[in-house]
């Protein structure tokens, strides 16, 4: 019993080894996207984080892809969740209002591990009832709404079969 457990698990790892999928994220000119506009923080700060953020979102997506494969997106546009308004304070505040929906767009290419191009595209994203979505925080960004609106996008792809998947329910759950 022992031996049948554990070879159960190491195949149960080496199949967790086998999707680890890749992505890169290119930005834009920020200074030219409808709203990146920093609340709190210094612009620099602030622009940096969001890059970071961001991929980080994509890159834990892309880790559900088969080993070998890259995801490259480019943000051509992106306008955050909400709108800053002036405080009198030093600090902003981005208020969250049904009229100010998160709104991103990139194009993507989806490559195998053998290089070639197995889905591309381009995305024009939005949320326009982020407000009124149960979501449950992931704790990892500061940016829940876009990430919320890239996971649906990213589960749609797999559903519509353009992302390759070995268990679509898995990549489906929250990531």
């Amino acid at each position: 019993m022992k031996k049948f457990l554990f070879a159960a698990g190491l195949i149960g790892m080496s199949i967790n080894f086998a999707y680890a999928g890749d992505s890169k994220v290119n930005w834009g000119n920020l200074d030219k996207f409808t709203d990146v506009q920093e609340g709190r923080d210094q612009r620099e700060y602030f622009r940096e984080n969001l890059k970071k953020e961001f991929s980080e979102i994509f890159n834990g997506l892309a880790k559900k892809l088969p080993e070998g494969y890259t995801l490259t997106v480019n943000v051509n546009d992106l306008d955050l969740a909400g709108d800053i308004r002036p405080s009198i304070s030093y600090w902003q505040i981005r208020i969250m209002t049904t009229i100010y929906w998160p709104r991103m767009s990139f194009d993507y290419e989806l490559k195998n591990d053998k290089n070639e191009v197995v889905a591309s595209g381009k995305e024009e994203l939005r949320d326009m009832d982020y407000l009124n979505r149960i979501r449950i925080p992931s704790g990892r960004t500061q940016f829940e709404y876009e990430e919320k609106m890239i996971q649906d996008w990213f589960r749609h792809q797999y559903a519509v079969g353009n992302f390759p998947s070995r268990d679509v329910k898995a990549v489906a759950g929250n990531h």
